[in-house]
């Protein structure tokens, strides 16, 4: 589904990322680890064209994307979280899951549904998603709350529900649990299996061992510029390099 080949990334004299090699299946969930600084959310930000590689080439379902806009990469399937979730606080659950919609074309709903930039909110086919996704996140008794209002499990638990909206075949997503509850995780384990199920691919970024165990196929250790691959954490802590760099 995703491949990358050779991705070179230096900032100044530092190179982080040193001809990665890295290809992705249709349907697994991946887990990118590596000590803070490593350039794991360089590599998410290379993905999505936020950031350039200095050389290389990347490919989604087979069409090279390195050369595209972000949003172009979006449009054809690949969406993202942020450690700052860019949420729209004084929106509510619901409206932040409608302005990720995409229109027929590709398009944002915004742009898709005219006239008036607030028509989406009388748009049945539209609310009626909306409602779908806002229960599959467990957010059902804060659908009216402004995004900014709710509690920051429940802000990350909304991010993912703007991934389901946005109806993408890849999520990248950044820290999917770090700062919240733990009674958040089985919420987030809950949600990731059901876009697995989906034969969607996801591929995250996490620290936490116990989400980790729970919930990857296959782990994915950046270290000195380059992504060697796990089958398992345990393989991973018995690896030396890992067990150096990392653990």
């Amino acid at each position: 589904m995703l491949e990358l080949i050779n991705i070179y990334k230096s900032f100044g004299e530092r190179e982080i990322l040193s001809g990665v090699n890295l290809k992705l299946e249709k349907g697994n969930v991946y887990t990118l680890m590596g000590a803070n600084g490593a350039g794991k959310t360089t590599l998410f930000n290379i993905i999505t064209n936020f950031l350039k590689a200095d050389k290389g080439t990347i490919f989604f379902k087979g069409k090279r994307i390195d050369n595209l806009s972000p949003v172009a990469i979006n449009s054809l399937g690949i969406t993202r979280t942020f450690q700052n979730l860019r949420l729209i606080e004084g929106l509510s659950v619901k409206e932040n899951i409608l302005l990720a919609f995409k229109g027929n074309k590709g398009e944002k709903i915004w742009n898709a549904l005219l006239p008036g930039i607030f028509l989406w909110r009388d748009n049945e086919y539209f609310e009626q998603k909306a409602h779908e996704i806002i229960r599959k996140v467990f957010l059902d008794d804060v659908a009216e709350s402004k995004a900014g209002e709710i509690s920051y499990g429940q802000q990350k638990l909304l991010t993912l529900g703007c991934c389901l909206a946005n109806e993408a075949d890849l999520l990248l997503l950044d820290e999917p649990v770090a700062g919240i509850n733990p009674i958040y995780w089985e919420k987030i384990v809950d949600i990731i299996n059901e876009i697995k199920a989906a034969g969607k691919t996801v591929l995250l970024i996490e620290h936490h061992a116990d989400f980790i165990q729970t919930i990857s196929d296959t782990l994915l250790f950046l270290n000195d510029g380059a992504v060697s691959v796990f089958d398992d954490y345990q393989q991973l802590r018995n690896n030396p390099q890992a067990q150096e760099a990392y653990l």
